[in-house]
């Protein structure tokens, strides 16, 4: 019987190390976007946040900025020197690039993520990198401020371009990525643009599956 139970504890170790997509997430890992990400509307409750209350062995840094756009790619570079040692790094950026979207402007978000992969990789060419698609927005529930700011449909459409030009950019440079786009439940968005608490927590669960499943 001890032998069976023995036996039995061998190959749960071993499977757990071989299925393809387990690994082990710990460390340091910087979270570098803009409001969504800083936490707007929730208090800084972010998914940042539920992330660190969930899993607090894990060091989740919150480098959000409300109203970053892609083209702000310099901000990145003080983070860097911050945080030389990070584990991995996730960049949620897009949207505000976004207002009133067109081709042009998707392009100019993959580039400036092109030249932000580059960065990483001359800082610590040991960090992970994992893009983050942003999620969508409501239309519907769009207030008037956001309504002004100019996110309207074709910020909608963009963002859905935008997706799979990250994905691919992502298999091109070989990097992670994490689509968010689906994510968020129509309901919950706090003004159209930003996720409430309930959202929020809905990225949170993406992220750490999709940290989770990384190849």
């Amino acid at each position: 019987m001890k032998k069976k139970v023995l036996s039995l504890l061998i190959f749960i170790c071993v499977t757990a190390v071989v299925i393809p997509g387990f690994r082990n997430i710990g460390g340091q890992v910087v979270c570098f976007g803009d409001s969504i990400t800083y936490g707007a509307q929730v208090d800084g409750h972010s998914w940042v946040y539920f992330l660190s209350q969930e899993h607090s062995d894990i060091d989740f840094v919150n480098a959000g900025r409300s109203g970053r756009k892609t083209s702000d790619k310099a901000e990145l570079l003080p983070v860097l020197k911050k945080y030389p040692d990070a584990n991995y790094y996730l960049i949620f950026l897009g949207v505000n690039d976004l207002k009133n979207g067109n081709d042009s402007m998707v392009n100019s978000c993959v580039e400036n993520m092109k030249w932000m992969i580059n960065e990483i990789r001359k800082a610590n060419n040991d960090a992970k990198i994992v893009i983050l698609a942003p999620s969508d927005i409501n239309l519907v529930t769009m207030n008037e401020i956001n309504k002004g700011k100019k996110y309207n449909e074709n910020t909608k459409q963009s963002l859905y371009k935008l997706e799979k030009k990250y994905q691919e950019l992502a298999k091109a440079q070989h990097t992670e990525f994490i689509s968010l786009l689906h994510v968020v439940s129509k309901p919950n968005y706090a003004d159209g643009l930003h996720p409430n608490i309930a959202g929020q927590k809905e990225i949170a669960n993406a992220v750490w599956k999709g940290l989770k499943n990384l190849n």
